[in-house]
């Protein structure tokens, strides 16, 4: 059985819901990248500086186990950290390489938005755009940011990350 990648390539009939697809980009930009930056001491400005070599390894027993039941707590809150660090990656690149032109500044406003924190109001004024262009300039970047996601995912091994499109049919 084909998986989704490869239906995409094999199923001309799926097609992309794209008004819910950047429903489901924007709740998981709104609360799991606040909860993973949480989870990794991060905030939005260390991602632009962050490397694959900042944290140090934990301090380990000496056997693998503590002495808590036989479990490695240390090694296990390490490793959610570094889940959640890797996820951050993720995001903050999968945004980073979000299109950004005139026409298309799909960069610059998840970057302000989902990064800076700026309001969309805001955003939408530093752009010039009515309210309904702005809506509808989110819209794309936010499936934007779902079809690049995939890749950035893959690279920094959180494949296990849902996928945030949503599909019709």
């Amino acid at each position: 059985m084909a998986d989704r990648a490869e239906q995409l390539f094999l199923d001309d009939e799926m097609a992309i819901d794209h008004k819910e697809t950047a429903r489901n980009v924007r709740d998981f930009l709104t609360n799991n990248f606040e909860k993973y930056q949480n989870l990794a001491g991060l905030n939005p400005s260390d991602l632009s500086v962050i490397d694959d070599s900042h944290i140090s390894s934990p301090k380990m027993d000496a056997s693998g186990v503590s002495a808590h039941g036989g479990v490695n707590h240390t090694e296990s809150n390490f490793n959610r950290i570094m889940a959640a660090e890797q996820a951050c990656k993720a995001i903050y690149h999968t945004i980073k390489n979000c299109r950004q032109s005139d026409t298309k500044p799909y960069r610059k406003i998840l970057t302000e938005v989902y990064l800076n924190c700026v309001e969309d109001t805001k955003v939408q004024g530093m752009l010039g755009y009515s309210p309904s262009q702005y809506d509808e300039l989110k819209r794309r970047a936010l499936c934007e940011f779902a079809d690049r996601f995939d890749a950035w995912k893959y690279r920094y091994h959180v494949e296990y990350l849902k996928d945030l499109h949503a599909w019709v049919g």
